[in-house]
């Protein structure tokens, strides 16, 4: 059986629930906490992969919500499994729930206010 590799960006892990006349058909989880440091580790990582079998693919793809993170760069999906933070370089960094790392801060300016 074939396997895919989603690859996330996202900060939170999504879950894709596909209906059927209003009844949960399918849900399929994707795992996220890319630029969200590691409570044990506090190694924070780029991208993050969830592997599927190709049924789970396939529902999957019917997925509205899939399809526009997929369109927006947040995900990617491959036929082969690469290293997370390769695959991560190419795509759209972070989604806004992520954390705020020093590079965010470089081009801010303060002003000091003395009373």
């Amino acid at each position: 059986m074939a396997k895919f590799y989603v690859y996330s960006t996202m900060s939170s892990d999504n879950d894709y629930i596909n209906y059927e006349n209003g009844i949960a058909k399918s849900k399929i989880t994707i795992a996220g906490k890319a630029n969200v440091a590691n409570k044990v580790t506090l190694i924070t990582k780029s991208g993050v992969l969830t592997s599927l079998n190709e049924n789970e693919y396939g529902l999957l793809k019917e997925n509205s919500h899939f399809k526009k993170h997929l369109a927006n760069g947040f995900l990617t999906v491959e036929s082969k499994q690469f290293e997370e933070e390769k695959v991560a370089k190419d795509m759209i960094k972070k989604d806004k729930s992520a954390q705020k790392k020093k590079e965010d801060f470089k081009n801010l300016k303060a002003e000091v206010v003395e009373e």
